[in-house]
């Protein structure tokens, strides 16, 4: 999943190995934005997490706050990846969906999800 398509972190903050840099951290578009704040619960406590895309515009909330904003398929977006390690991935644009699709994926640590819900806006 992660070489084809954005994806929000979902993380331990306070443990993970990869916390050194800020837009690897909870509710990051992962390698492209921090959050900012960086609003995310410890480890065992429960994050709600938002993420809204419509016509290309997409914002993350974690814990009730906005904490990440950016428009997909754009000359900032080919900005963000070109300045990422995704600029390695050859189908990393064009194997975004534009409809349809989400995933899911871990890194072999335990993680839970719960009240999963999509919706058509």
């Amino acid at each position: 999943i992660y070489s084809a398509s954005p994806e929000i972190q979902i993380l331990d903050n306070e443990n993970a190995s990869d916390n050194k840099i800020d837009s690897h951290l909870a509710g990051s578009l992962y390698d492209m934005l921090p959050a900012i704040p960086q609003n995310a619960r410890p480890a065992g406590e429960w994050n709600t997490i938002v993420i809204r895309i419509k016509d290309g515009r997409v914002t993350h909330s974690q814990n009730g706050e906005k904490v990440v904003e950016y428009e997909l398929w754009t000359h900032e977006w080919d900005e963000m990846i070109e300045n990422s390690k995704f600029r390695d991935f050859p189908g990393f644009t064009a194997g975004i969906p534009r409809e349809g699709y989400i995933g899911l994926q871990d890194h072999g640590y335990t993680i839970w999800f719960r009240n999963i819900r999509i919706r058509e806006l």
